[in-house]
């Protein structure tokens, strides 16, 4: 074996304990707030091994987040429009799979008010999703659906859902994959926010241009 292979599983079972200890602190403690010596000493590690691999809070969380979305089929941002509701399930058999690290980022997240760059790909990804049945509509109403679509399908409803509601995975996974389609199969019916409020008035605003 190579001393690059070497240094590379050393460096990916750091990374492993360096989650762990994370996730510890968040679901064993409690806690909703850290610091990089707090996950260096739940790791057993010095303050300068963490460092090495995460310079600060906020790229510890974005390195979790990454780490969550590696364990996808494919990447998020190459699903397609039609894939929407694969793109949910395949997201949620992560969820299941991983479901301590995946509450510890979202409590995390939460907590320490960290807005996490990963978060904001995947809004965007959902939002180039349901442009394709969102054309009729305003452009705030588009933005505001395909932001909901990404609230209903991320790990912090997942989290409710599961945690405080008691809902086991495959119920939560049936039940908004069901919401999402519903929701887009009105829009693709041409249905949406005040669309025919919005019908009347670009209507009679053709008429008065007449």
């Amino acid at each position: 074996m190579s001393t690059l292979t070497l240094r590379n599983q050393h460096a990916e079972l750091t990374r492993d304990l360096i989650f762990q200890a994370l996730t510890r602190l968040v679901l064993d403690e409690g806690m909703r707030d850290f610091s990089i010596q707090q996950v260096a000493d739940a790791a057993g590690m010095s303050h300068r091994t963490v460092y090495r691999y995460f310079s600060s809070r906020e790229e510890l969380l974005e390195g979790l987040a990454e780490w969550l979305d590696s364990q996808m089929p494919k990447p998020f941002d190459s699903y397609q429009p039609e894939e929407f509701a694969s793109a949910i399930r395949d997201t949620h058999a992560v969820f299941a799979q991983q479901p301590d690290r995946v509450r510890a980022l979202a409590a995390l997240a939460r907590g320490a008010k960290i807005r996490l760059g990963q978060r904001k790909q995947h809004t965007h990804t959902a939002q180039r999703l349901a442009a394709a049945f969102t054309g009729h509509l305003e452009e705030d109403d588009a933005r505001a659906v395909a932001i909901l679509i990404r609230v209903l399908a991320g790990s912090d409803m997942w989290c409710r859902l599961t945690s405080e509601y008691g809902m086991d995975g495959p119920q939560v996974t049936r039940v908004v994959v069901w919401a999402a389609t519903t929701l887009v199969e009105a829009l693709k019916a041409g249905k949406g926010p005040d669309v025919d409020a919005q019908r009347s008035k670009r209507r009679r605003l053709r008429e008065k241009n007449r």
